[in-house]
């Protein structure tokens, strides 16, 4: 069972990374970042954006991350799921969010996901290990058809 402060101080982590990822200038606070994920080579660090293998560790993702990106906010926009594993060494945290990418070329994105991470905690103080959003776009409302689908055959 997790309790009512545990949930708040990981709704308070939650927005800290999201805050630490919000920047005006096309480049997230990595100082903040790099100690949020653990700095090994094999952590797994999925985006809504490609590339679609991911990244392998934060010093790969922080080398190559968008080299046009002018501006990115993140947001959390709901309540945080918290699932305790391993006697609270690991922990999986779920929340969904609103992201908003610009780039240079003038385009952008406004893309709302779900993200998962998996935390480890290390000397003390929780790391992600794994990351993953799950972004939908263009989601039809539960039970309407898409104005192209044709009718099922009986």
């Amino acid at each position: 069972m997790t309790s009512i402060d545990d949930i708040a101080s990981w709704n308070e982590r939650a927005d800290r990374f999201c805050e630490a990822w919000s920047s005006g200038v096309g480049r997230p606070d990595f100082a903040s970042l790099a100690k949020v994920y653990a700095p090994d080579a094999d952590v797994v660090i999925f985006d809504t954006l490609p590339p679609m293998q991911g990244f392998r560790g934060f010093e790969q993702m922080r080398q190559s991350i968008y080299p046009e990106l002018t501006t990115i906010q993140v947001r959390r926009t709901g309540p945080i799921d918290v699932k305790r594993l391993v006697d609270g060494a690991v922990v999986v945290t779920s929340y969904p969010f609103h992201l908003s990418y610009g780039f240079a070329d003038g385009t952008g994105h406004e893309i709302d996901a779900r993200i998962s991470e998996v935390w480890e905690r290390r000397a003390g103080v929780y790391v992600i290990v794994h990351e993953h959003p799950s972004t939908v776009y263009a989601l039809e409302p539960a039970g309407r058809a898409k104005p192209d689908a044709a009718p099922s055959a009986m």
